[in-house]
């Protein structure tokens, strides 16, 4: 007989990301989207989508991508054909889909956590800097759609 190891409340709110993250790509985008293994340098021109939790749960959602990943995104989300990274659309676009992640990860907390505030989506075409090192506990993680790449950071 296999012992079973309980789950860390960090495999716990990784496993929820994966299954919010999951569920917001199925359900909105009509495109399967997966979790990869290690860290993922998007090294040109990030578009960044940031959600606040405050109440219960005091932290923040940051998604990240490249311009041509985020215009890819915009056009599966908005059912529209060749985005511009440019565009405002796909500022608007990353912002909800991080919006939508966030959400779908509250959705699964427990009470009294779940009772925690979202703000609405702030973007920024600034990159990172600045955004991180805010909180103590970070998680990070990468995933991957038909081969476009983008990575999000949940910081307590």
């Amino acid at each position: 007989m296999l012992a079973t190891e309980s789950p860390t409340p960090q495999n716990d709110m990784v496993n929820r990301l994966d299954t919010a993250v999951s569920e917001v790509f199925e359900m909105m985008l009509e495109r399967s989207c997966d979790p990869m293994d290690g860290d993922v340098n998007i090294v040109d021109g990030r578009i960044v989508a940031r959600i606040q939790f405050t109440g219960a749960v005091s932290g923040e959602c940051i998604l990240y991508a490249s311009p041509a990943t985020a215009a890819i995104t915009a056009e599966a989300l908005l059912g529209t054909a060749s985005s511009e990274p440019c565009d405002p659309m796909v500022d608007d676009a990353i912002g909800e889909l991080c919006n939508m992640i966030a959400g779908g990860w509250k959705s699964k907390l427990e009470h009294p956590q779940a009772g925690c505030l979202i703000s609405v989506p702030a973007v920024t075409r600034e990159g990172l800097a600045g955004l991180e090192g805010k909180f103590g506990t970070k998680f990070c993680r990468t995933y991957s759609f038909q081969g476009n790449v983008f990575g999000i950071v949940l910081a307590f």
